[in-house]
C-alpha cells in the first residue's frame, strides 16, 4: 500500500530519509549548500546560528526551522554550548518519480487557505509553549518506527503526521501575526480619536465605543503597547499642548484650560502640576525668562 501526500491539488509521495535525535553537537560549522530534500529541524536545548536562504538568526530552544528543497542553508551547530535538536529529512516525489521543487510554506497556504506572511517564511518559527509537545512527539512516532521493523513502511505515514502538526503551527503563528497587527490598528484609531477630541472631554466609554471593544479591552491592548492607559495618554497629549500654549502665546490660563477640554481651570493647573512639577503661572515665567 502507497501512501501518498495530497496538497494543491497534486499527489506526492514521500521518500523518508533519516530522522534523529541530535546532541553533543559543540562548535561544529558546515558549509552553505542546497539538496533536493526537505529537513525540518526543532530545537530543544543549546544555541547556535543557521544560515536558510538570505537570513541568519541565532538558534534557541523552542525554534522550528523549516528548509525547503534546494534552499541554500547553513548550519554552526552548538556556538556556546552543546545543542540538542529534532530533525527529519524527506522528499516528496512527484507523479514522475523525480524531487519535486515544492515549498512547504505553499503547499500550507493552498490547503489551509491562508497567507503566510515573508517575515514568518524568512525566520525561524518560535514554537509556543502549548504546541512543544505536541510537536516533540510528532518527532517521537518517527524514531518509534526505527525499533520496530515491521513497521518500517508507516514511515510515510508519520512524516505525514508531523507535517500536519507542522501546519498546526504555522497557522497559529499566522493567526498570532494577524492578532497582534489588529491590535495595533485598534490602539493606532483610539490615539487618533484621543487626539482629535482633546479640546473638549472625552471619556474612556467613547474612546473604546469608537474602536468597537469594551474599555477593559482598550486599557489592556493600550497599555500593552504602549506603556501607559488611553487617559494617560490623553493626558500627555494635552499637557505637551499646554506647555507649548504658555510658553508660545499669552492665552489666559483659563482659556487654555478650555481649548484643553478642562471646565475647571483649578483642575487642569493641579494635572499641570502633577505633570510639570510648577502651576501653569510658574512654567509661563521661567518660559519668558532670558536666562
Amino acid at each position: 500500500m502507497e501512501v501518498r501526500l495530497m496538497a494543491g491539488g497534486r499527489s506526492y509521495a514521500i521518500d523518508h530519509v533519516t530522522t534523529n535525535l541530535m546532541s553533543g553537537r559543540y562548535d561544529v560549522k558546515g558549509a552553505m549548500h542546497a539538496h533536493p530534500v526537505f529537513h525540518i529541524m526543532y530545537i530543544l536545548e543549546g544555541n547556535g546560528l543557521f544560515t536558510v536562504g538570505q537570513t541568519s538568526s541565532e538558534v534557541g530552544p523552542g525554534m522550528l526551522y523549516i528548509v525547503n528543497p534546494n534552499e541554500p542553508h547553513q548550519f554552526h551547530f552548538g556556538t556556546r554550548g552543546p545543542l540538542l535538536n529534532l530533525e527529519s529529512t524527506f522528499v516528496l516525489r512527484g507523479t514522475d518519480d523525480e524531487p519535486a521543487e515544492v515549498n512547504l510554506f505553499d503547499l500550507i497556504e493552498e490547503n489551509r487557505s491562508i497567507h503566510i506572511s515573508e517575515s514568518l517564511r524568512s525566520a525561524p518559527l518560535d514554537v509556543p509553549a502549548r504546541y512543544r509537545p505536541m510537536l516533540d512527539e510528532g518527532y517521537r512516532r518517527i524514531l518509534d518506527l526505527y525499533d520496530l521493523p515491521q513497521l518500517r513502511a508507516h514511515f510515510a505515514i508519520q512524516v505525514i503526521d508531523l507535517l500536519a502538526r507542522v501546519e498546526t503551527i504555522v497557522a497559529n503563528a499566522v493567526h498570532a501575526e494577524k492578532t497582534v497587527h489588529t491590535a495595533e490598528d485598534t490602539v493606532e484609531r483610539a490615539k487618533h480619536f484621543l487626539l482629535s477630541n482633546r479640546h473638549r472631554s472625552v471619556t474612556l466609554g467613547e474612546a473604546a465605543q469608537s474602536v468597537h471593544v469594551t474599555p477593559n479591552y482598550l486599557c489592556r491592548l493600550f497599555k500593552e503597547h504602549t506603556g501607559e492607559t488611553p487617559m494617560g495618554y490623553l493626558l500627555s497629549a494635552r499637557m505637551r499642548e499646554a506647555g507649548s500654549l504658555l510658553a508660545l502665546t499669552d492665552l489666559p490660563i483659563y482659556t487654555i484650560a478650555e481649548k484643553l477640554g478642562y471646565e475647571e481651570p483649578s483642575y487642569f493647573a493641579r494635572l499641570f502640576r502633577r505633570v510639570y512639577g510648577v502651576s501653569p503661572q510658574t512654567y509661563r515665567r521661567r518660559q519668558l525668562s532670558p536666562c
